[in-house]
């Protein structure tokens, strides 16, 4: 094995997060009109404009992602009070999202090819629902650490979260690697602590990559050859 250890991200990296994202909305959505009787389009337009402001104010943090706030201030906005539904919303959106998460093609094979080496997930976004996540999709089988940005107190790319991972599995910045679909969050937030980065990216793209230690894939059965 090339690295002793690896940094995995895992939003839109081990599986399709805005995919999923859009089936949970929708359901949330759906539930608010048949509950609250406001158009969907109003309902949409007022949570879009919540997260938004959310993560304006909230920069930089893990609770900038909750969506129980971002559904509170999207009630507020609709000169709702909201605490007899914002619950219900908050646990449907998530049930929803659990329940159509699906692995990339791909992801278990590679996993199963790295099982002697210590895996720890790198994420934005709280330690509760990463940790459903994980064991939703059986990474609790595969990796043996988690940062989460919650945990660290900065989000990617901030130094402090991929140092804490290090810091987690005793191992240096070459002694590693990252594997994440954010070019600026995963990527560039790595290999500028000197950590070899791989790229999931299926699309064209206009970032200029100048390093050696940045390598784009699009497919997990190609990260193999890479790192075995």
């Amino acid at each position: 094995m090339k690295y002793k250890g690896i940094l995995l991200d895992i939003d839109n990296t081990l599986y399709d997060y805005d995919k999923t994202h859009t089936k949970a909305l929708e359901a949330l959505i759906d539930t608010a009109n048949k509950r609250l009787k406001i158009n969907t389009a109003d309902l949409k337009s007022a949570y879009l404009r919540a997260r938004k402001q959310i993560n304006s104010e909230l920069n930089e943090s893990a609770s900038s992602h909750n969506r129980l706030l971002y559904i509170q201030r999207m009630m507020e906005s609709l000169n709702l009070s909201g605490l007899n539904v914002s619950l219900e919303l908050y646990e449907l959106y998530w049930s929803t999202f659990l329940d159509n998460i699906e692995v990339y093609d791909g992801v278990y094979r590679f996993l199963e090819s790295v099982q002697n080496t210590p895996i720890c997930l790198v994420t934005d976004l709280t330690a509760h629902i990463q940790h459903r996540k994980i064991k939703k999709l059986g990474l609790d089988q595969y990796a043996d650490y988690l940062v989460t940005s919650e945990e660290a107190g900065r989000e990617k790319p901030h130094p402090y979260i991929f140092l804490s991972a290090l810091h987690k599995m005793d191992l240096k910045p070459n002694e590693v690697c990252m594997i994440g679909d954010s070019f600026e969050k995963d990527i560039l937030g790595a290999s500028q602590l000197g950590i070899p980065s791989y790229w999931l990216h299926k699309g064209q793209h206009t970032e200029t990559i100048n390093t050696d230690l940045i390598v784009r894939f699009s497919e997990f059965d190609m990260l193999k050859e890479y790192i075995s």
